[in-house]
């Protein structure tokens, strides 16, 4: 058990009360030895072995307390500069560490800062798409609809007519299926519940190998724009990976507001699946997906966590405060 650590008024008290211990027992000492002759009886009884030569072991005794006096003294001095060279790395430990929050703070807010751009190019991209190619795709699949009504004599140009409406009509359930995925649908006018069971819908008709078990009981009123733009990022990040890494088969995934007493109401998703799971050692990876979605929570000051799964898989946990 670590003793407490002591104030220099309590360092100088001690060191009195010691002192004084040793001034006392010096006293006592001698009154004793006054009262009992004991420097006499030392001669008499050492007398007795003068073969061994008994008198002479008080300068033995001499020579062996003035050493211990100079050993402890070396060994105090060593123990000074160890200190002093603790309190060294000590204080230059604490600059690293003050350093590396610093930075930590700063990448952070660069992280934070990328992904806000990354967000305001997403927004942007989506409004070109909405307004311009979608627009220009849907004259063309018009127009071409039109000229097709059109009775001609020319079946080459039926069948480039016919190519060009499959095209545009192509085209425009890409361009649908993009903005889904730049901007949330409905994310601000219908709430994240149905924005959700939307992407998970849209995802599953293009992945339709995937079991999914769903748990979904938000109340959406309660829940920020910002905070439902991260869960929802949160859940396209995770399909994304799944898709790519994970190798399963099954999904589960719960979503949840509720209450607690304490702290207020909170947001929690969960995200487990059965796959191979991932290497502890490489974490999040490279990308900046996962690690983006984690800076987005800590911003909202909420948990994030991902680890694996038992006996396979991985399992993503959020818990954003409201």
């Amino acid at each position: 058990m670590l003793s407490p650590k002591l104030s220099l008024t309590d360092k100088k008290n001690r060191g009195k009360t010691d002192l004084a211990i040793i001034v006392a027992a010096s006293l006592l000492t001698y009154l004793v030895a006054g009262y009992y002759d004991l420097a006499e009886r030392w001669i008499n009884w050492a007398a007795l072995g003068e073969f061994y030569q008994l008198d002479e072991i008080i300068f033995v005794l001499l020579v062996l307390s003035t050493g211990l006096m100079w050993f402890g003294r070396r060994r105090y001095i060593e123990l000074q500069e160890t200190l002093k060279r603790n309190l060294e790395i000590k204080t230059k430990l604490e600059m690293q560490n003050a350093d590396n929050a610093k930075l930590l703070l700063q990448n952070r807010a660069l992280i934070k800062h990328i992904t806000q751009v990354r967000e305001a190019e997403r927004n942007h991209l989506a409004s070109e798409l909405h307004d311009v190619f979608g627009q220009y795709l849907a004259a063309i699949d018009v127009n071409a609809s039109v000229a097709i009504k059109y009775k001609t004599e020319d079946p080459k140009l039926q069948a480039i007519l016919k190519t060009i409406q499959d095209s545009a009509s192509y085209l425009r359930n890409v361009t649908r299926s993009q903005l889904r995925s730049l901007k949330p649908p409905g994310l601000e006018t219908v709430g994240l519940s149905a924005a959700i069971e939307d992407l998970i819908s849209q995802w599953q008709m293009s992945f339709t190998n995937y079991a999914i078990d769903i748990n979904i009981d938000v109340d959406d009123k309660l829940v920020g724009y910002d905070t439902a733009l991260t869960v929802y990022r949160c859940l396209q990040e995770a399909f994304t990976n799944i898709t790519r890494h994970a190798d399963a088969h099954n999904i589960y995934i719960h979503l949840v507001t509720q209450n607690k007493s304490i702290h207020g109401y909170d947001i929690s998703l969960t995200i487990r699946d059965d796959g191979k799971g991932f290497d502890p050692a490489e974490g999040m990876g490279k990308g900046l997906g996962l690690i983006g979605i984690r800076e987005r929570v800590h911003a909202l000051h909420g948990q994030f966590n991902l680890h694996q799964a038992e006996p396979t898989g991985s399992v993503l946990t959020l818990t954003i405060p409201l």
